[in-house]
C-alpha cells in the first residue's frame, strides 16, 4: 500500500458519500463547556504545582537577587509567549503531515484561543494525533530540560510545563468527545469550532 493510499484513509479534501452530520462542537461559544474547561485547568495547575513543590521547594525560586529574578520572570512571560506558537504549530506540522497541505491560524480575542485549523476531513485516529501531538511532544522536551535546570530556575520553567498540561485541556476534552464517538467518524475542525460526520444508516425496506 502506498503512502498516499494511507493517507487517503486518514483524511479526505472532501466529506464521503454517505455521510452527515452527527454533531456540532463550539468551544467559543458554548459557556457550560468553557466553565468545566477552566475548572478542570485550576485543577490541573492545583495539582502540578504540589508535585512541583515536592520536587523542588517553591522558596528556591527566590533564592536568587531581585535582578536575576526579573530577568528568570521576563523570561518565563515570553517563554509562554513563545509556547502558544509553537504548540499551534506542531498542531499544523501533523496536520501539513496527513495531509500535504499548511494549515490556517489564527486567535480569537474574545476567549483568548489561539489555533490551527484545516479544510480536511480526518479519520479518528488521525485527529487524536494531531490534538494530542503539542502536549505530549513539548511535555517530554520540557521534562527533560527540568531534569537538568539548577533548582532556582526550575520553576521558571516548570511554570510553562503547567501551561502545558493545563492548557492541553480543550484538547483533552475533543479527544475524550471522539474516542465515544462511532469508529468511522469524520472530523471536520475549524478551529476552536468542530463538525462530526457519520455514515448515514439506512433501515430495510
Amino acid at each position: 500500500m502506498s503512502a498516499k493510499d494511507k493517507k487517503k484513509k486518514s483524511a479526505y479534501p472532501g466529506l464521503l458519500p454517505g455521510y452527515d452530520l452527527y454533531a456540532v462542537l463550539d468551544m467559543s461559544k458554548d459557556r457550560e463547556i468553557l466553565k468545566r474547561i477552566s475548572f478542570c485547568n485550576i485543577i490541573i495547575c492545583v495539582v502540578m504545582i504540589g508535585i512541583g513543590a515536592s520536587i523542588v521547594p517553591i522558596k528556591a525560586a527566590f533564592s536568587m537577587d531581585l535582578l536575576r529574578a526579573a530577568g528568570c520572570v521576563a523570561a518565563m512571560l515570553i517563554g509562554m509567549v513563545v509556547y502558544i506558537f509553537l504548540h499551534e504549530w506542531v498542531h499544523g506540522f501533523f496536520i501539513r503531515l496527513i495531509t500535504g497541505e499548511s494549515a490556517e491560524y489564527g486567535f480569537i480575542k474574545k476567549t483568548g484561543m489561539a489555533y490551527a485549523k484545516s479544510s480536511w476531513f480526518f479519520e479518528k485516529k488521525a485527529y487524536i494525533v494531531i490534538a494530542l501531538s503539542p502536549v505530549v511532544i513539548w511535555g517530554i522536551v520540557i521534562s527533560m530540560l527540568l531534569k537538568d535546570i539548577p533548582d532556582e530556575f526550575f520553576w521558571y520553567l516548570y511554570m510553562i510545563q503547567i501551561m502545558n498540561i493545563s492548557g492541553a485541556v480543550g484538547d483533552f476534552y475533543v479527544t475524550w468527545l471522539v474516542t465515544r464517538m462511532p469508529k468511522d467518524i469524520l472530523i471536520f475542525d475549524e478551529g476552536v469550532s468542530m463538525k462530526f460526520f457519520a455514515p448515514v444508516k439506512f433501515d430495510n425496506c
